[in-house]
């Protein structure tokens, strides 16, 4: 198995190449046969024409669909320059506590991105909905669906390794204490032993009803507004003909007591590091929802996560 600082050394010479790569082609709008284009590149460890020299094993970048990405990128504000210095400056993070599918999960230093090792037939999925995603975006920008910022194959060995690159809604920066994934149903529905040992367990819809038997309460206008969000999403999601998804809710406790320091170190360093960067637009669900003006009020944070 390739080692792990070999595969975020490869996703992090991928992405600097193919994106900085794409700042030579115009602007124009996404054809359909944008989002059926593979680019590929190959980057050996001594360097050529074209790539720069690393220490890593050999190894072939595979960039799909490139220029609907980069729509999908501006559509959310997210600059090339900033992806770069979000994915590329600094090492990726992995996540400890990896989903039930087995994947791996990095997160970028600041916070920004997740990005996603995704199975062969996970990513033919993706590639697919590709058209139907673009138009989904078009319509409703501020959907709770995951927001796909990239897809990529690192090929080395004989492995491939398959990554998508996301929105991060659940940041570190601000303590979750509790982290939901429901679906709407009770059967089978309760986090396991296993899933309550670790220090940040994802429970399910009954540990949900037990332990928030009185709901969430939110003012008139969000409750609303995330409905209606929630309805149109659901509606997109059948279309795709996908059943299998879930609500990722994130819970964090406002107490005037306590202030909570780890948030304010981790934001005053990373700050420090990147001053006045543009932050991506409608990361979180309650921006999404609520829009411009309204930041900093979220208690919390959803997501529709297929």
């Amino acid at each position: 198995q390739t080692a792990s600082s070999a595969i975020k050394g490869a996703i992090q010479l991928g992405i600097g190449y193919t994106v900085g790569n794409l700042t030579s082609k115009p602007d124009r709008d996404v054809l359909m046969q944008d989002f059926y284009v593979v680019e590929s590149v190959f980057l050996p460890s001594e360097g050529s024409n074209l790539t720069p020299a690393h220490h890593y094993p050999d190894f072939r970048f595979k960039t799909y669909a490139p220029l609907a990405f980069r729509y999908f990128r501006e559509l959310f504000g997210i600059k090339p320059d900033d992806y770069l210095y979000s994915i590329c400056s600094e090492p990726l993070i992995e996540l400890s506590n990896p989903g039930a599918s087995g994947s791996l999960f990095f997160v970028t230093s600041d916070d920004e991105f997740i990005i996603k090792t995704v199975q062969h037939k996970e990513a033919e999925f993706l590639q697919k909905l590709l058209p139907g995603y673009y138009m989904n975006l078009n319509q409703n920008p501020r959907t709770l669906l995951p927001k796909f910022y990239g897809l990529y194959c690192v090929q080395s060995g004989g492995i491939n390794i398959r990554i998508v690159v996301m929105n991060n809604v659940l940041p570190r920066a601000l303590k979750m204490h509790f982290t939901y994934d429901l679906k709407g149903s009770t059967y089978k529905r309760r986090a396991s032993r296993k899933e309550r040992e670790k220090s940040n367990p994802t429970f399910k819809d009954l540990d949900f009803l037990q332990d928030m038997h009185e709901g969430l309460y939110f003012d008139s206008e969000t409750h609303s507004a995330l409905m209606k969000t929630l309805q149109r999403d659901c509606r997109v999601l059948e279309s795709f003909k996908i059943m299998d998804y879930s609500l990722l809710l994130g819970i964090h406790i406002l107490n005037s007591n306590m202030k909570e320091k780890e948030g304010e170190s981790f934001q005053s360093t990373s700050d420090a590091k990147r001053p006045g960067a543009q932050k991506v637009l409608y990361s979180t669900a309650m921006e999404s929802i609520q829009g411009p003006g309204k930041r900093g009020d979220s208690v919390t944070t959803e997501k529709t996560n297929t």
